[in-house]
């Protein structure tokens, strides 16, 4: 009825008043009648209300409609305690993650503001060429003088310390400009290094938030541990079973893999897959690899494309976005460079397609 539930009833107009009568009575006339829709409303991974009549005060976040009401206790209760769990075990390990990404994020922002600073290296470089140029035409003590700059045909004007001979100027100003090349080039290195950093932190926190299980927790554990962000405390721990990727079968019977981690992503993209199966991918963001095995096709249909686009969105950092730009390519387009981090991969020839991220419909596939 879009009344507020807080309001005492005396404060509502006389419309609001209206409108929730009607409401109300719409939906006793709904259960009077039999016509009942057991649904579990989902925000984001978390279910966070049931309900045997639709809530359309949830209309923002995903509703899954059952055939009783009796599943959606089932379904409701089991899923709130898988996601209260994994939340809980996983709560250390988010803990790391968000405060490297903070930590890396600050140094990130820091080393661009000392990049900028270095903006003014050029212009030393082309005081010291003028000051040669012209020098010889300088009085002594001069404190500075104009010259054009060949370089862009502009009248500039170059300060000068009057107590040094030009020469020893124009050598100032080249130290300067060294200096600050050599801040450049290191710092321009350390910045890509840096968002690298970040680009693998995001790829974890966002397979912390895909995990189901502990096998998915023990992998991700495994990971931060070969990468130095926990120490071997954490244990390799026996778990139950093996994580293994996602597996969906499209409308048009092709198999589509999604992997959970980056562990399991460097294992679908570059052991699993053949050269000229598909391979799916969030633009810029971290998410999973998705492979579509091609078989004995020679081609795709339109509409696995795009069933295997909206996995590769919905299983990225996008998710919640109401669209989500995904590169993909053949397998054999991939390229993993030397000692790059577990799930980076490098491509230049690709398509890209802006699509949602809804997987409803898309059937998933047990392989236990």
């Amino acid at each position: 009825a879009n009344v507020d539930g807080d309001a005492p009833c005396a404060s509502l107009t006389e419309s609001e008043q209206q409108k929730l009568t009607e409401v109300f009575l719409a939906a006793m006339s709904d259960i009077r009648e039999g016509h009942f829709y057991p649904n579990i409303i989902m925000h984001q991974d978390e279910p966070i209300e049931y309900a045997a009549i639709p809530l359309t005060s949830y209309a923002s976040d995903t509703i899954l409609p059952y055939d009783s009401i009796s599943e959606v206790l089932e379904n409701y209760y089991a899923q709130r305690s898988l996601y209260t769990r994994m939340r809980q075990k996983s709560a250390d390990l988010r803990h790391v993650i968000n405060t490297l990404l903070e930590r890396n994020r600050k140094k990130y922002d820091l080393q661009k503001k000392q990049l900028k600073d270095t903006d003014k290296r050029e212009k030393y470089k082309v005081y010291g060429e003028l000051i040669h140029t012209y020098g010889y035409q300088l009085e002594e003590g001069c404190k500075g003088f104009d010259a054009l700059n060949y370089y862009t045909n502009e009248t500039i004007h170059i300060p000068l310390d009057a107590t040094i001979s030009p020469l020893d100027n124009a050598k100032k100003y080249f130290d300067r400009y060294a200096k600050l090349k050599r801040t450049y080039e290191a710092l321009t290195d350390l910045i890509e290094d840096t968002q690298l950093e970040i680009d693998h932190l995001d790829s974890i926190a966002t397979a912390l938030d895909i995990a189901e299980t502990e096998a998915d927790l023990q992998q991700i554990k495994e990971e931060m541990m070969e990468s130095g962000y926990i120490k071997h405390k954490y244990s390799k721990k026996k778990t139950q079973g093996k994580s293994r990727p996602y597996h969906y079968r499209s409308t048009d019977g092709f198999d589509i893999y999604v992997g959970k981690n980056n562990f399991q992503n460097d294992e679908l993209s570059f052991k699993f897959a053949n050269g000229k199966d598909m391979w799916f991918h969030a633009k810029k963001m971290a998410g999973s690899h998705v492979i579509v095995k091609l078989g004995t096709a020679n081609e795709l249909p339109d509409r696995t494309y795009e069933e295997a686009a909206r996995l590769a969105a919905h299983y990225s950092k996008g998710k919640n976005a109401p669209k989500v730009e995904v590169d993909y390519t053949e397998r054999r387009n991939l390229k993993k460079p030397p000692q790059a981090k577990p799930g980076y991969v490098i491509y230049h020839t690709n398509y890209s397609m802006l699509i949602d991220p809804d997987i409803s419909g898309i059937k998933e596939i047990s392989d236990l």
